[in-house]
């Protein structure tokens, strides 16, 4: 069995979430804007806390999904294929079934540079975006031209294993909160090693569309 992504529901995360731009930490249920600062002359990452006020405009329209090797001390490597796509040949044991795609934060908690890149591994992560996906999905032909805001409503623990083995992640609970144009959220493909079979076909999700809501609200503001 296989979930919306084609991903193996079965399949281990491999680690958890290392987001260069954006962060959820799945250990914690905490998300995270990650801003390079200087300090005198001298850059450093610094983690902001934006987990009570986070909202985004997502480009699901150019979700990606494939394998992604998180290591320290090293970059990423990302082998991804737009959704839709067949899945690239796994690399190593170390490379993890993983999403990416862009988004830009609401003035709220944007800081001054809100237009980011989120990534992440964990089976947390993919299952949180996966309803909303979905929703997206069926509701994309009610709002054309606009993409879907996001809001986090709330994490919840789920606790896997027993003993020692025993481990505790939050998944969270995302929540269309409306719709918005796309602006100045401008797809930028990133380089990767793994060859892009573009869909043919939109892809199945099983789901039917939704009614149009009686009032989409209008988010335009909260991106400007």
């Amino acid at each position: 069995m296989v979930d919306v992504f084609g991903f193996p529901v079965t399949a281990a995360s491999g680690g958890g979430d290392f987001l260069p731009i954006i962060q959820y930490d799945a250990r914690a249920g905490r998300m995270f804007r990650s801003d390079r600062v200087d300090n005198g002359g001298t850059f450093q990452t610094e983690k902001v806390d934006i987990t009570a006020n986070f909202k985004a405009m997502v480009d699901f329209e150019n979700i990606e999904i494939g394998f992604i090797r998180f290591a320290p001390n090293t970059a990423p490597d990302f082998r991804m294929v737009p959704i839709g796509s067949q899945l690239p040949d796994q690399p190593s044991e170390q490379h993890s079934y993983g999403l990416r795609f862009m988004l830009k934060l609401s003035k709220e908690c944007g800081g001054d540079k809100p237009i980011r890149e989120i990534a992440g591994t964990s089976k947390a992560f993919r299952a949180g975006v996966e309803p909303v996906y979905l929703q997206y999905v069926a509701d994309r032909a009610n709002h054309p031209g606009k993409l879907p805001v996001l809001v986090l409503e709330k994490t919840t623990p789920v606790k896997t294993g027993t003993g020692e083995r025993s481990s505790t992640n939050y998944h969270p609970t995302f929540k269309i909160a409306g719709w918005a144009p796309r602006g100045d959220l401008v797809f930028e493909p990133k380089a990767s090693a793994a060859p892009s079979t573009a869909p043919t076909t939109a892809p199945t999700t099983g789901s039917t569309r939704a009614a149009a809501p009686v009032a989409a609200p209008e988010m335009a503001d909260d991106f400007g």
